[in-house]
């Protein structure tokens, strides 16, 4: 069972809220300015009610702005100065590891955010440390040696939490020296109050934008592996292909809802011509950290090994 502490920015009518629930199977909750709150509960949308979970809208717990002005403060741990350039990125990342997306009213200044002026809902994801959850990935691609891998999948769909598995693997197994880019202390953030284990050869950059740490990593850090979520910008995976140029082994994670998305990309189209990943995992829509196809270099299918 999961810490309660984690949600001490909470106020305590959600917290008792959410002492009703099985920790284990809460991904998400979702904070909109006087609106039912929802949670990702066991990978589906529910309402959040006094006594846990409810399908009836009516009964769900409403927040107002003033209450997440409250655990915006709360959740900076009392400074929001020191999370300003994470909120400047639409987001902060609490201690205890749970990352709280923000939707408001972003202020800009010479072409980039200076301040989100209103926040009005919050996307509070819900760390998981799950060990051996990419046993699948890892026995059907990575068994005979390290090889370059993407994982796809829409939003909180497990990616993050095989990212975090499969260093501590590769780690375990092959004691290869891994760099992870944590852009949003995500992957190697605390679960709770404990170090998440991705694996005793781990070195990490945290909050660097990827194309900087994949750069500094391989000039001064010489990995074997380079771990990285969320691909998100051409320059990000033309960055991540020139580590691959460099001899430096790939695993990321993107947002696609499959093959078919990612080939009408035009984000890959340097990463797919030059072979970058030699296999591509797609997680399923339905349920958490489920995987439903393994794809080769040329995206044809692969037929999996369960055992």
């Amino acid at each position: 069972m999961k810490e309660q502490h984690l949600f001490n920015f909470l106020p305590d009518w959600i917290k008792k809220a959410i002492s009703y629930l099985n920790l284990n199977k809460l991904y998400e909750i979702r904070i909109r300015a006087d609106k039912p709150i929802r949670i990702n509960y066991g990978g589906k949308y529910v309402f959040l009610c006094a006594f846990g979970d409810c399908d009836k809208q009516e009964s769900a717990l409403v927040c107002n702005l003033q209450d997440i002005e409250q655990i915006v403060f709360l959740a900076s741990e009392r400074s929001i100065y020191s999370v300003t350039e994470q909120m400047k990125q639409g987001f902060l990342t609490t201690e205890d590891g749970v990352r709280i997306g923000l939707g408001g009213l972003y202020v800009y200044e010479q072409n980039s955010v200076s301040t989100i002026k209103i926040i009005n809902s919050l996307t509070i994801r819900i760390p998981h440390e799950v060990t051996n959850c990419s046993s699948i990935i890892f026995d059907n691609c990575l068994n005979d040696g390290v090889k370059s891998l993407l994982v796809l999948s829409p939003p909180a769909r497990g990616k993050t939490t095989m990212l975090r598995d499969l260093s501590r693997k590769i780690s375990e197994k092959y004691s290869l020296n891994i760099l992870v880019s944590d852009e949003r202390n995500e992957i190697c953030a605390q679960v709770g109050r404990r170090e998440v284990d991705a694996g005793s050869t781990t070195d990490v950059i945290t909050y660097a934008k990827k194309k900087d740490a994949f750069e500094a990593g391989v000039r001064a850090m010489r990995p074997d592996v380079i771990i990285t979520d969320e691909l998100t910008s051409e320059e990000e995976v033309n960055a991540l292909a020139k580590c691959k140029l460099c001899g430096v082994d790939v695993i990321a994670s993107a947002h696609f809802n499959g093959i078919a998305s990612l080939k009408s990309s035009n984000m890959f189209n340097l990463a797919l011509k030059q072979k970058t990943f030699e296999y591509y995992i797609v997680l399923s829509n339905n349920g958490v950290g489920q995987v439903e196809g393994v794809y080769d270099a040329n995206l044809k299918p692969l037929t999996l090994s369960l055992c």
